[in-house]
């Protein structure tokens, strides 16, 4: 409740509603463990992803794994970023 008026309720059924106050939380405990297996080194910013390495390999090898964990846990790349 925020000076007397309470949000409309919503169903959700799957994920966490844009906006919410656990939502940021919620979204790093869920990729908390995505660059477990990098080789390369990575930064993790909100839900942006960056990898560097001095060997392409390392980053190629890395882009596989990050695919594969993407398909486990249902999630994408926006191409447009990449």
């Amino acid at each position: 409740m925020v000076n007397g008026k309470c949000s409309e309720e919503t169903e959700v059924l799957s994920g966490v509603p844009q906006g919410s106050v656990l939502g940021p939380l919620l979204f790093l405990i869920y990729i908390n463990d995505i660059g477990d297996n990098f080789s390369s080194n990575f930064f993790l910013y909100a839900d942006d992803l960056k990898l560097f390495s001095t060997d392409p390999m390392h980053i190629d090898s890395d882009l596989e794994i990050l695919e594969d964990w993407c398909d486990k846990w249902q999630m994408s790349v926006a191409p447009t970023k990449m």
